[in-house]
């Protein structure tokens, strides 16, 4: 029996006009800079998707096991410390589980999700280009007299959340390692265009100054990365670079690129430290994270199974570590959720993503016929695996920028076993 293609039926109300343009050449451009007005055609887009798709969507949900984790979030919060903070950084979870699911159903039912998720890709790297320029100039002039004037740059006196006393980037984040994650992810969807064939008939880099762009905003990411003085941010893009050149062996300009890049963070680290900060190994020795992480251990002991509420670690830091005054977090993914929410939260979300992570690398190999889509779904792929090893020193999922960038990827992960399929079942269509 021939096979039918059960989109065709779903496919004119499930797909918008406008669903090309507005999340993403009006939404993504100005993500970065004005997240409100950036997410205002992915909020359009998943209403759409709820109306016409409520059933697909609590189905991705409850078969995920994401239904399970909210569950589980409500009753910890239910059972915290501090209630009214617990509920409150549900905020950082239950909408972003919702962004996951209806971007995963969209790519799946969409007519052309490759060529969708294309855009967002090469849209957020070059968004992220003035982002990189501006935490690298900001960086300058901290070591000059005037840097009290960056606030009053025109357009910068409105988006500066920077300290002027703090010698490293905060760039348009209101934290260098928050900057640093945001970056970390971009990197990865950079690496991924870099990756694409000129031989192939369907996506490509632009031709002329836009290909220049996308190829040295690599190096760009990296200096910023520098310049926003975080060493995991720093060891992840070190970690990213040593997985591309795996893949670049085929793509000589990115196999410069990378060498250059990982030759760039090692000679400037090495002779001049990182923000000012000298390298020793006192950085590893005296960190004050593994304090921070013992204490989250206690917390684990004292109410390992609901934990002791999203958001209450900071709450009941205090002042254990000498000259910290105020801790938000464990400064680890993992030991935060455990501390937070529970082990049994925190081992069934690892375990949730796990398998989704397991399922799109499956799908990563079918594609190794379609250099293109292959190129693409690794760029995602590393994407994610950015913020996964900046998460194992630091977390900020506290900023909605960042979260929705990893939860963006993660549905492409998602998505990718079922767009791949319909790529063998469809092999001349692109």
């Amino acid at each position: 029996m021939a096979h039918t293609d059960v989109r065709s039926h779903w496919l004119i109300p499930a797909t918008p006009p406008w669903d090309r343009i507005l999340p993403t050449c009006v939404g993504l451009l100005s993500y970065p800079y004005v997240m409100a007005v950036g997410l205002i055609g992915f909020v359009l887009l998943g209403i759409w998707q709820t109306i016409c798709r409520p059933r697909a969507l609590f189905e991705l949900l409850a078969k995920s096991g994401f239904w399970a984790i909210a569950l589980l979030l409500l009753i910890s919060s239910s059972q915290a410390t501090f209630t009214g903070e617990a509920y409150l950084q549900l905020a950082h979870f239950l909408p972003f589980f919702w962004f996951w699911a209806f971007l995963t159903v969209y790519l799946q039912e969409t007519a052309n999700p490759w060529s969708q998720i294309y855009r967002w890709s090469l849209v957020l790297v070059l968004a992220s280009v003035p982002l990189n320029l501006f935490g690298i100039v900001e960086y300058i002039f901290k070591f000059t007299p005037t840097a009290a004037l960056l606030p009053y740059f025109p357009l910068i006196d409105w988006l500066y959340l920077g300290d002027l006393h703090v010698p490293r980037a905060f760039s348009l984040f209101d934290y260098p390692n928050t900057l640093a994650s945001y970056l970390i992810m971009i990197l990865g969807l950079n690496l991924g265009l870099i990756f694409l064939s000129d031989r192939t008939s369907t996506w490509k880099l632009p031709a002329g100054w836009c290909r220049l762009l996308i190829q040295g905003n690599i190096l760009l990411t990296l200096g910023c990365l520098f310049c926003s003085g975080s060493r995991n941010g720093l060891l992840a893009a070190i970690a990213l670079l040593g997985l591309s050149l795996l893949r670049m062996r085929a793509n000589h300009w990115g196999r410069l690129l990378g060498i250059a890049g990982i030759s760039l963070v090692v000679v400037t680290t090495l002779s001049f430290g990182v923000a000012g900060r000298s390298l020793s190994w006192a950085w590893f020795t005296d960190d004050p994270r593994v304090k921070v992480w013992q204490l989250a251990l206690a917390m684990i002991r004292d109410r390992p199974l609901w934990g002791q509420g999203l958001g209450n670690y900071k709450l009941l830091y205090n002042g254990e570590i000498p000259g910290y005054s105020y801790i938000a977090h464990a400064h680890n993914f993992w030991l935060t959720m455990a501390s937070e929410a529970g082990i049994l939260v925190t081992v069934l979300f690892t375990l949730i993503v796990g398998v989704i992570c397991y399922r799109g690398y499956r799908a990563l190999q079918t594609l190794r016929h379609r250099p293109t889509e292959q190129a693409l779904l690794l760029g995602y792929g590393l994407c994610f695996i950015g913020i996964t090893l900046f998460s194992l020193f630091d977390i900020t999922y506290f900023e909605a920028r960042v979260n929705a960038l990893a939860w963006l990827s993660l549905s492409v992960i998602a998505a990718a076993p079922e767009i791949s399929r319909q790529i063998q079942r469809s092999p001349s269509e692109s």
